[in-house]
């Protein structure tokens, strides 16, 4: 609990690690995190990756950011980059 209120500080802040996973089948983009450090992010993502895979994604790419981001942590690959990269999907 301690550690997920200061992740969520941290991310206020800006100093969160995130991981931005694209797939290509389905086109969806994925946000994993808020992390404090980066290694806990890498093994979370390598969970969150897997598990992708074992329900049929396919061509994932995943990035490491340190950043703020709020939701929606899942969106269609069809919404605007300058609006994804805010957090802004659909409806926001």
């Amino acid at each position: 609990m301690f550690q997920r209120t200061i992740a969520c500080v941290a991310n206020t802040l800006g100093l969160a690690w995130w991981a931005k996973v694209r797939s290509e089948d389905p086109q969806l983009v994925y946000w994993v995190g808020p992390f404090l450090r980066r290694r806990r992010l890498e093994r979370h993502l390598l969970l969150f990756l897997r598990d992708l895979q074992l329900e049929g994604a396919q061509d994932l790419v995943a990035e490491r950011l340190r950043r703020r981001r709020s939701e929606p942590l899942t969106y269609p690959a069809s919404v605007p980059r300058d609006q994804a990269d805010r957090g802004m999907g659909p409806g926001r």
